[in-house]
């Protein structure tokens, strides 16, 4: 055979490729700059177990370079601080909601329905987190910022307190003009809106404003609403307005106006709301008796929000949230998250209690909202949680 017409042999140079120096290409040697970027696309449910791998990790993950670097290619993400006290001569904790990394199962109950589950977990904040938060103080989310403000009743306080939540670290902010116990605080306009309790002339001090820019306090005359100092009200922010909703009258605060009026609408069923918050300028709450409802702005009324998992959230056996008197929503990125503590009697003994936490996502159809349960599981031991606000 021809010389031509054979096949071509394999490559015979018997020298080994070259081996490639995998500490020179590891992560440790890249430079701050594209480790940030790395890690900047990474979840930030994975942090606190890449904080663990080593000091460099630990010191890059609490940079505020990171979340600067987040901000800027748009992969920020909502983040839930609570503030739990397991007793009442015990100072507060903090912690935020990590998902652990494990494979998503279905969780069965004692009907065969299936529960979304995810491990879902409180994870406490760094140890330098100063846990001074007492009962009844408000939290304000500032960007990566938290504000934390007024104090109890048997102990009001016009101290601010800021914590960053990039680096977990306090620094004292702004003392307000009055000492205030039970306080509502909201954010609106680079503004915070703080009314409460002062123990003075109601009518003059019942409301100050804070200019986040200029860190300065100012009084908020409660121009047309006289009554919010012997009523109670369920405060919230909706529509770019301060809304103070009450069974027999409710008001609206327009901050461009500065002037509250009587409003008429919300208040119809509003005796059995238990908590409420907005998502993408919709009104939701959870009743006492553990229904979600939205409020339809034509026929001014609290309606249910369907869907056979809210029916299954509310009566379970072992978890149900109807009739919980700890129960808070929140608005985590458009989504619908609902923290309560369930009590049940396990083997006919004793009564176990723990936080649970569920995730729903909202979907308009027409003229109903209907919900589906993203995942729903406990969350941490039996603790009064104080406060908790969603921050990026």
């Amino acid at each position: 055979m021809n010389r031509d017409d054979e096949q071509p042999q394999g490559n015979k140079n018997t020298n080994p490729p070259p081996q490639l120096n995998l500490q020179s290409h590891s992560f440790s040697s890249l430079p701050d700059e594209i480790a940030d970027n790395i890690l900047a696309r990474v979840s930030r449910c994975n942090y606190p177990s890449l904080s663990l791998v080593s000091k460099r990790f630990h010191s890059l993950l609490s940079s505020p370079e990171l979340y600067k670097t987040r901000s800027h290619i748009r992969t920020t993400e909502p983040c839930l601080y609570v503030c739990l006290k397991h007793d009442e001569d015990q100072p507060s904790k903090w912690f935020t909601l990590w998902m652990r990394p494990v494979d998503e199962t279905l969780t069965k109950d004692d009907d065969d329905h299936l529960l979304p589950h995810d491990d879902y977990s409180l994870f406490p904040v760094p140890s330098s987190c100063n846990p001074f938060l007492e009962p009844y103080c408000t939290l304000v989310a500032v960007g990566s910022e938290l504000y934390v403000i007024g104090g109890t009743y048997e102990a009001p306080s016009s101290a601010v307190r800021i914590l960053d939540c990039r680096t977990h670290t306090w620094r004292d902010g702004p003392s307000m003009l009055v000492a205030r116990w039970c306080v509502d605080a909201f954010l609106l306009y680079e503004k915070i809106y703080v009314m409460g309790r002062s123990g003075i002339n109601e009518s003059l001090a019942w409301i100050e404003v804070l200019d986040i820019k200029t860190q300065t306090w100012r009084h908020l005359r409660s121009l047309g609403a006289y009554e919010f100092d012997s009523g109670w009200f369920e405060i919230n922010v909706f529509e770019r307005k301060i809304y103070a909703i009450a069974e027999n009258k409710s008001y609206a605060y327009d901050p461009q106006e500065s002037r509250w009026e009587v409003v008429e609408t919300h208040r119809r069923g509003f005796k059995f709301i238990k908590d409420w918050c907005v998502i993408e300028d919709v009104m939701y709450c959870f009743t006492h008796s553990g229904y979600c409802k939205w409020y339809d702005s034509k026929t001014r009324d609290w309606i249910d929000v369907k869907g056979s998992g809210m029916e299954l959230l509310r009566m379970h056996r072992t978890c149900g949230l109807a009739w919980r008197p700890m129960l808070r929503i929140r608005n985590l990125g458009g989504k619908l998250l609902v923290m309560w503590v369930p009590d049940f009697e396990r083997d006919n003994e004793k009564t176990e209690r723990r936080i649970w936490c569920a995730k729903i996502a909202l979907e308009k159809r027409g003229n109903d909202v209907w919900g589906k349960i993203e995942w729903a599981n406990s969350v941490h031991e039996w603790c009064w949680f104080t406060s908790c606000v969603v921050s990026i």
